[in-house]
Order: C-alpha cells, then sequence, then structure tokens
C-alpha cells in the first residue's frame, strides 16, 4: 500500500467521523469552511478588520480628550470627602475639609477630637492622592459671594 492510498484512506475515515446526517457525499477535507459572514474578529475580543475601503483617513487611535469641570469649593470639598469615605476607617464625623488656591487648587484636612484616634499623616497623603488625581478633572469657579 502506498503512502498517498494509506493518506486517502485515513482522510475517508475522518470525513465519515465527521460526516453530519444530510450533508453531501464527498466533502474536501483540507479546504476549510467558509463563514456565511466575514470573521471580523469580535466574538474573541480581537479589534475588528476594517475593510480597505471603509478605512479611516488616519490610522492613528483616536482620543477623546476630557474637559475639566467647573465646581465651586464649597462642591469640590464635597467631592472629596465622598472619595475619601470610599476608603475603609473614615471617620463619621471630625475630619474638616478646605479647598484653597485656583491654579492649582489644594485642599487642606483638619482633624478634630470628635474624629476619635486616627492616623493623621495615613488620611493626609490619602487626601494629597485625591487631590493630585481630581486636579485633572476640576477647576475652581470663582463663588459670586467670595
Amino acid at each position: 500500500m502506498s503512502e498517498t492510498e494509506r493518506d486517502r484512506g485515513l482522510l475517508s475515515l475522518i470525513d465519515r467521523l465527521v460526516k453530519r446526517p444530510g450533508a453531501s457525499v464527498a466533502t474536501k477535507p483540507f479546504d476549510a469552511p467558509k463563514p456565511a459572514a466575514p470573521d471580523d474578529g469580535a466574538g474573541e475580543g480581537l479589534d475588528p478588520i476594517v475593510p480597505e475601503e471603509k478605512a479611516p483617513v488616519s490610522l492613528e487611535p483616536q482620543l477623546s480628550i476630557e474637559s475639566t469641570r467647573d465646581v465651586t469649593r464649597t462642591e469640590l470639598a464635597d467631592l472629596i470627602v465622598k472619595a475619601l469615605r470610599a476608603s475603609e476607617g473614615y471617620p463619621s464625623r471630625g475630619f474638616e475639609i478646605t479647598v484653597y488656591g485656583s491654579r492649582p487648587w489644594n485642599a487642606m484636612l483638619r482633624v478634630t477630637p470628635a474624629a476619635g484616634s486616627v492616623n493623621v499623616d495615613g488620611w493626609r497623603a490619602r487626601l494629597q492622592a485625591v487631590v493630585l488625581l481630581f486636579r485633572d478633572r476640576y477647576e475652581i469657579k470663582e463663588d459670586a459671594d467670595a
């Protein structure tokens, strides 16, 4: 038995094993099945394939630029308090946040005795991390009565 005949026999066996009921008698074993719809890779979490006729003018990624929001000092202090409350161990009372300056603005944490025993240096470090994050997002809008 030649190697070609053995390969044909093996391919025929494989063809019979994977043959679906009602399918045609002969199939080409090495031809990949053609998908009904073009595979854009979306099912695997890949970037979709864009046909050349629909390609964007620029191949550079399109970035969205987030604009800053204008808020008053009291609104910004409330936002900072909400961000700090998300941290574990935030006391129910005894912390006062003061927002000062304009460009760049900053915030100060005042710990009163009502807060009890807290790690002041740790909370001030958390406040500075929140301030650095929020400086890119928020600008100070001057109060009407200031």
